[in-house]
């Protein structure tokens, strides 16, 4: 029974890791750099931009789950998740016209673990496009939908091979606030809330961060992300239930065109 729970904590740790992604594209790290940030620097411009980015996540997560009917508790640190990591990629596009802009933000990870004769291993990816409209230099707003994939398989002793995979979308709305502190220096605040039960009964996004434009087409950001998701579906042995709170220092590098 120990062992078990051992496998469905490793479980677990990979299924949060879906936070590590996007807020509004709420990772959405070039978002601050629309075409308002060559507005700032006073530069004139065509009104199509680009920007693309990629980020990373150091994330931990709190919170329950339960996987085939089997409940287990999650309070695990960066470390565990990155102890147990086979492959990550995370990244943001998008393409903007005059006050309009589509977004794309991308994460997939695979984690594995084994613990005596039990291996666990959950591949997930989400993908988060978005339309947005910048109503001034200062202030943008989203609405978007989250889709996540969570594919799990777990082996064990006397041919036990539980697996499935589990997917939903997320309606999602958000806004987007910069505000400049020095130079080429700004503070910014990302924020949505979803789901509506639509799909999770509940998710939510908080990312305040500081962006730096070295350049006219570079810059980075460095801050703190919050995601919450209450998403629960079958019952009984069926039962699939993913409440967990993911947070950490994020930290991006963006380009702009």
């Amino acid at each position: 029974m120990m062992k078990t729970k051992k496998i469905l904590t490793a479980l677990t740790l990979v299924l949060g890791v879906a936070w590590v992604g996007p807020l509004g594209a709420q990772t959405n790290l070039t978002a601050e750099t629309s075409s308002s940030t060559d507005m700032s620097l006073g530069a004139e411009t065509s009104p199509w931009t680009f920007d693309a980015s990629l980020y990373g996540l150091a994330a931990g997560m709190s919170g329950n789950v339960i996987v085939k009917g089997i409940p287990s508790d999650v309070n695990v640190g960066f470390d565990e998740v990155w102890n147990h990591l086979k492959f990550g990629a995370m990244g943001t596009a998008r393409v903007g016209y005059d006050h309009w802009a589509l977004s794309s933000d991308v994460v997939y990870m695979d984690l594995g673990a084994t613990k005596g004769a039990f291996t666990a291993g959950v591949e997930q990816w989400m993908v988060q496009p978005a339309l947005e409209y910048n109503f001034c230099q200062y202030f943008d707003a989203y609405a978007g939908a989250r889709y996540n994939s969570i594919q799990l398989t777990m082996t064990g002793p006397l041919g036990v091979n539980p697996s499935g995979t589990e997917a939903w979308w997320d309606p999602v709305i958000g806004s987007r606030i910069r505000l400049p502190v020095a130079g080429k220096l700004s503070f910014n605040v990302s924020g949505d809330i979803g789901g509506f039960g639509v799909g999770s009964e509940l998710t939510w996004q908080a990312f305040p961060f500081f962006s730096f434009q070295f350049t006219k087409m570079a810059s980075m950001q460095l801050g703190y992300r919050f995601l919450y998701t209450d998403y629960s579906t079958g019952s009984g042995f069926n039962q699939f239930k993913y409440d967990i709170l993911t947070c950490g220092p994020q930290i991006g590098f963006a380009v702009h065109f």
